[in-house]
């Protein structure tokens, strides 16, 4: 009697158990998906070596829409394919029949490494193939460590591999518990009306950026340009967005820094002979995932933030433009049309095409800059710049997204780089100034006439007279711009001038037109406090 009891306490207990655990409800991809992407600083960009770095800094917002069916109590739904750097506390599921208990991000990817990495003190095998003849031998083995510097045993004992000389490559009978080949956001949810279920999952992710990038091709006669504007959209994570309406936004966002994701654990393998590489750093993991056993060939290994090889830059050139809305106090650009943002890729869609905008070369001369080092006799060569009207009567008025702007003219019907420099946000209004470079055939020199030290009111002052002389050898007519710039404590003022100044950016700037040879003279005397002398 005792013991039928005892036997239906546990079935019971069994069958309380049973109904706590959730079953599993696996949802492999969303219907569909919508991305919105922040930036920070500046998208991918090839240095040197033939390598795209991608920066992690920026965001993107990612709405999902998945359907799935739900059965009645506590069920566990496994979000498949997720961005491999979302951050899960920034998580939100809305549509949901019932209560979320818990969440759970996977993220440890299934990789060479990881596998290794899971795999030591387990049996595998042992596939080697001699370069030479072709022979194949496979042989037992025990994973003993790895991944980095991986050393199996045998039957002959204990070895590196890698270091043989052959091609080599391990085969696992399984894949070990706790890794996945995608992303995974897992939720608990205790389900009170059961059936089909709209979901809507949204989430903030790390490992994309965006930029504006441009060209501004001008006249052959140099004062007309031709300015387009592409954005740039990169996606160093490992995940896939098909056919998504994508918007990016412009501006800085404040973020929390302690905010990060977890970031999907892409594990390499790295052999360790010795002396180092003398031998032989060739191994292969294989890998077709097959009922019975796992046979690993391992998708790229590409870490956010790290450069490589295996990113894709494409340019995805379509007849319509990205269009500009509001946003509070951003600028959201909308793609004209859903585009897949694909892993480890980056692709450029066109929002600007401004045609004949008025435009000015410039050479700039900053004469403090040279005088700083105590010479009295300084001479230099101006700086080019192309200047610009962010104004709608001046054919632009556009707010224009910070980026790199590369300038092209004309010279024997090919177009030539004139100079490529950096664009910070420039809002409606406000002038645009690109450098292209040191003039070759304009030239500024300087001369400290004098330095006079003088106490007023116990404030002590310093006079300098500068002699200005400016020659233009080119054929042209050209501008030039020479400034006295100093530190706003200094209170610089002109007190004499043979020129008429005008201020820019707070600080004394002579604008001077020269004839094509001409070379110019003028004078001018500023005045700046100073340290007093001998207490005086």
């Amino acid at each position: 009697m005792r013991r039928a009891a005892l036997t239906a306490a546990v079935q019971i207990a069994a069958a309380c158990v049973t109904a706590q655990a959730a079953a599993q409800v696996v949802s492999d991809q969303p219907d569909a998906v919508a991305v919105t992407i922040y930036r920070e600083g500046t998208a991918a960009r090839p240095p040197r070596g033939g390598y795209v770095y991608f920066g992690d800094g920026g965001l993107a917002l990612i709405t999902e829409t998945r359907t799935v069916d739900l059965p009645a109590g506590r069920q566990r739904v496994s979000f498949r394919g997720v961005a491999d750097g979302l951050v899960p506390e920034t998580a939100a599921l809305e549509g949901l029949g019932g209560e979320a208990v818990e969440r759970n991000y996977d993220f440890d990817l299934l990789t060479p490494g990881s596998l290794i990495q899971r795999s030591v003190n387990e049996r595998v095998r042992l596939v080697r193939t001699n370069p030479t003849t072709g022979t194949v031998e496979e042989r037992d083995a025990i994973i003993r460590s790895g991944p980095q510097g991986v050393l199996v045993q045998t039957a002959d004992g204990v070895e590196a591999l890698g270091c043989s000389g052959l091609t080599e490559r391990l085969v696992f009978d399984r894949a070990p518990e706790g890794l996945t080949d995608r992303a995974t956001l897992s939720v608990a949810i205790d389900v009170l009306k059961p059936g089909p279920q709209t979901l809507r999952l949204s989430y903030l992710a790390t490992g994309f950026n965006w930029s504006a990038d441009y060209v501004a091709r001008m006249a052959p006669d140099g004062r007309t340009v031709d300015l387009t504007g592409w954005i740039t959209l990169a996606n160093s994570g490992g995940t896939t967005f098909e056919n998504a309406p994508t918007q990016v936004v412009a501006g800085k966002v404040a973020r929390d820094r302690a905010t990060r994701a977890p970031g999907a654990r892409v594990t390499g393998t790295f052999p360790a002979c010795w002396p180092g590489g003398t031998t032989s750093d060739r191994v292969e993991i294989s890998g077709l995932i097959g009922a019975n056993r796992v046979e690993y060939e391992g998708p790229p290994q590409v870490v956010p933030g790290v450069a490589s090889d295996e990113i894709v830059v494409t340019g995805s050139r379509i007849s319509r433009m990205a269009f500009m809305s509001e946003l509070g106090d951003y600028k959201l650009y909308t793609l004209p049309e859903p585009t897949t943002v694909a892993a480890r890729q980056s692709k450029q869609v066109q929002f600007l095409d401004q045609r004949r905008v008025p435009a000015e070369r410039v050479y700039l001369y900053d004469l403090a800059a040279d005088l700083a080092g105590g010479d009295r006799y300084v001479e230099g060569r101006p700086t080019a710049v192309l200047r610009l009207k962010n104004e709608a009567r001046a054919g632009l008025g556009r707010p224009l997204p910070g980026g790199t702007v590369s300038v092209m003219q004309t010279d024997a019907a090919r177009p030539v780089l004139a100079g490529l420099d950096s664009l910070s946000d420039t809002p409606v209004g406000l002038p645009v100034e690109l450098e292209l470079g040191r003039a070759v055939d304009v030239r500024a020199a300087a001369t400290l006439v004098s330095e006079t030290h003088v106490v007023r009111k116990g404030v002590g002052r310093v006079r300098s007279e500068v002699e200005v002389v400016l020659v233009n050898g080119k054929s042209v007519p050209v501008r030039l711009e020479l400034a006295h710039p100093a530190a706003p404590a200094e209170g610089l003022r002109v007190v004499s001038e043979t020129r008429l100044h005008f201020v820019k950016d707070a600080t004394p700037t002579w604008s001077v037109e020269l004839k094509p040879g001409e070379r110019l003279r003028f004078r001018y005397a500023v005045e700046a406090r100073s340290p007093v002398r001998n207490g005086r």
